[in-house]
């Protein structure tokens, strides 16, 4: 008699699922990413299986307090696409992969977010206030750049308040210096804190263009702020030799 051994489970791709309750509903996906490329979620899966663990029946889902099912919704849409190729997808989208790829530290999610995003976070504003929230180094220094070498006259009260009023003063500052000091090399005449000698106006009576504010000294001014930002955004960077969701050492 001839006996039929069992197949094998395939080591690569048997895949385990896993059900999160977001809100009121319910997701139930190859628990695979969150397991391999977060830190977070890793050692919640590392927990001995049972067959009422949480995550692994509807009636006991693992339950993710504070997100929304529509930011959980899109970020599973860029872990588990369900269209070939992934079609294109707009920048609220991105940021909600942002926010949690953040959250969670999936890392090479945050890093993809990240490099859609910066062609579409435009708006100076927006960018600064992203990058407080999301730890991007770059986006907050060119975000402050832009302000500071804007072309468009003096910051308007509503991006002030939403930059924070310390912020705006430090911007306005270095353009009142960086227009005084370029009216004073035209005018062959010294300025002395902030002010030039030859009309003894402010910023604001320069005419604006790309020449009075291209070297406005914003590296200087935030310097410490630059520092910090750039320590925050490299612990989300992923160090190949130490795994995924691992920061760079």
């Amino acid at each position: 008699m001839t006996t039929t051994s069992s197949p094998t489970r395939n080591q690569t791709y048997y895949l385990e699922s896993v059900t999160f309750q977001v809100e009121d509903n319910l997701f139930k996906v190859p628990r695979y990413h969150f397991e391999r490329n977060s830190e977070i979620f890793a050692s919640t899966f590392m927990l001995p299986a049972t067959h009422n663990a949480e995550g692994v029946s509807d009636q006991n889902p693992i339950k993710l307090e504070g997100i929304s099912s529509i930011d959980f919704e899109r970020l599973l849409a860029v872990l588990y696409p369900l269209e070939e190729p992934m079609p294109t997808l707009p920048k609220d989208h991105w940021i909600s992969v942002l926010k949690l790829a953040t959250l969670w530290r999936l890392l090479g999610t945050r890093a993809l977010a990240i490099s859609h995003l910066d062609a579409e976070v435009k708006n100076d504003v927006e960018g600064i206030n992203l990058a407080r929230k999301y730890h991007v180094a770059s986006w907050l220094r060119s975000g402050y750049e832009a302000l500071a070498r804007s072309t468009h006259g003096t910051m308007s009260l509503a991006d002030a308040e939403m930059i924070g009023w310390e912020t705006a003063t430090k911007i306005y500052r270095i353009r009142e210096e960086a227009a005084c000091a370029h009216k004073a090399k035209n005018n062959k005449q010294g300025y002395n804190q902030g002010y030039c000698h030859s009309c003894g106006s402010n910023f604001n009576t320069v005419s604006y263009n790309k020449d009075v504010f291209h070297k406005a000294d914003v590296a200087g001014m935030f310097e410490e702020e630059f520092r910090q930002a750039e320590s925050d955004s490299a612990e989300y960077i992923e160090d190949p030799r130490r795994g995924p969701g691992r920061p760079a050492a």
